[in-house]
């Protein structure tokens, strides 16, 4: 019996055929791939200062610009005085000058009164205020009616109409009261709300612009201090007291 030979192409085919299925079964039931451990960086002690070393040094804090603004506030400046006097006060000066000038040069009260009451009129507002302050020292109460007509009028400066006004507070009531009636009772008047702030404390209640109420409140007033006044406003004697007529005459 003759026996069959194995021809070396099939060996080789099938040797290769064994590798290469020993390798498929390793790649699919081989373990996994080993995970590689992280690295950890070595802590760094911190650096110990020493007596020698310099401190570090801070950097300014910046405040935040507001909203809407481009550059941080400018450093408020100090006013300083100017070298040479203003308009105004060169004006002032000047006023000064000229009623200190008609003063010197009048001889009397009454003359130098009835000269700046002559005047006024035709002074500029600086002269004005300048000479409000002389008159209200030169007019008396009997010629008070010839000062009031600068304290009504609108084209005196309002300076002058306070010099006025609060001159009618240190005369006697029955000359200041009825002045700052008068000023009540135009609403227009600069002092209108402040003539109604001082009679409202005379006379206890705020009547606006009817002047009939204030006179008769300032009447009660006036009778309470013991004052009495006639129908044109002069001072009178407390009037006598009403007797009783006997029963049967």
């Amino acid at each position: 019996m003759q026996k069959s030979k194995i021809s070396p192409l099939s060996l080789l085919a099938f040797i290769a055929a064994v590798v290469l299925m020993a390798g498929i079964g390793w790649y699919l039931s081989g373990p996994s791939s080993p995970s590689v451990p992280a690295v950890v960086a070595p802590k760094v002690p911190a650096p110990v200062a020493s007596k020698d070393t310099p401190a570090p040094t801070k950097r300014p804090t910046i405040a935040p610009v507001a909203d809407g603004a481009g550059t941080p506030p400018a450093v408020p400046m100090v006013a300083q005085p100017d070298a040479t006097p203003n308009a105004d006060q060169a004006a002032r000066e000047a006023a000064d000058q000229k009623i200190g000038l008609i003063l010197a040069q009048t001889n009397g009260v009454e003359a130098t009164r009835d000269k700046l009451l002559l005047l006024f009129p035709g002074l500029n507002n600086y002269e004005k205020i300048a000479a409000a302050p002389h008159l209200v020292n030169l007019v008396m109460d009997p010629e008070l009616p010839r000062l009031l007509p600068f304290l009504k009028n609108p084209t005196t400066p309002v300076e002058a109409m306070e010099t006025i006004f609060n001159d009618m507070l240190n005369r006697p009531p029955q000359v200041g009261w009825p002045v700052l009636i008068d000023v009540a009772s135009n609403p227009r008047h600069p002092f209108s709300e402040r003539a109604k702030e001082l009679l409202t404390t005379i006379v206890g209640e705020d009547y606006g612009t009817d002047v009939l109420a204030w006179r008769q409140g300032m009447i009660k007033q006036l009778n309470q201090q013991g004052i009495f006044l006639d129908a044109a406003g002069n001072v009178v004697p407390e009037p006598d007291a009403p007797t009783a007529t006997p029963a049967g005459q």
